[in-house]
């Protein structure tokens, strides 16, 4: 079950008042996706993870604070148009102006996982070529990250197994295969392994639908 609650919320950029759903409390009930996207009702939460300023567009999980190059950066035109591209579902462009502005400042681990969560927004609008355009920043995102020293997630392998789902679903097949041998080259284990091995036939199968981490782990037998 999720709970909502309504929230006033003052721009740190403009200081202009506006309200906002928060959710206070949420849970979920099955497998997450190979990407980590979680099942419902927390499935859902995610439109309701970034609030965008009605007045300056600053995108946010919290409108209130900002860091000092923010304002900057929400008035050039690379995140002007980003927030408006007409191409990308409206909640979708949110999380990826919000990602620039992130990636901007050095956050590489929140503006991938922003452009990740764009691409479930695409996900669910059924616009399959954002959707692409969404994971292929996600992953631009994450090499930049990877470049720095920094990860997307903790466990040894789990950066590489989500950037292969990412990779496996933006249909950059070849791509995907040679970090598939690279990750299993480096003697990751347990479920992260299973995660690969799925995810490889899969790739193999040209398959770039969604499936879930019970799969992977033979709870439904069967590659559908």
């Amino acid at each position: 079950m999720t709970t909502m609650s309504e929230k006033e919320v003052e721009c740190s950029i403009c200081s202009t008042k506006s309200s906002h759903a928060e959710i206070t409390s949420s849970s979920a009930c099955g497998s997450a996706d190979l990407d980590t996207r979680p099942p419902e009702m927390a499935r859902s939460t995610v439109y309701y993870r970034i609030k965008e300023c009605p007045s300056c567009g600053y995108c946010s999980s919290d409108l209130s604070t900002c860091s000092s190059d923010t304002k900057e950066l929400i008035e050039s035109v690379e995140y002007k148009t980003i927030l408006s591209n007409e191409h990308m579902p409206k909640m979708a462009s949110s999380f990826l102006a919000s990602a620039y502005e992130k990636e901007q400042t050095d956050r590489l681990h929140d503006a991938a996982w922003g452009a990740i969560q764009a691409a479930w927004i695409c996900d669910d609008e059924n616009n399959h070529e954002a959707a692409i355009q969404c994971r292929k920043r996600a992953i631009s995102l994450i090499e930049k990250a990877i470049s720095k020293n920094q990860k997307i997630a903790s466990d040894e392998g789990a950066t590489e197994a989500i950037t292969i789902d990412l990779m496996r679903r933006a249909g950059m097949f070849q791509e995907a295969k040679k970090l598939v041998a690279i990750i299993k080259g480096k003697g990751v284990e347990g479920i992260i392994l299973d995660v690969i091995n799925f995810g490889e036939k899969l790739i193999d199968q040209k398959n770039t639908t969604s499936h879930t981490i019970s799969e992977a782990l033979g709870e439904k037998g069967q590659i559908d």
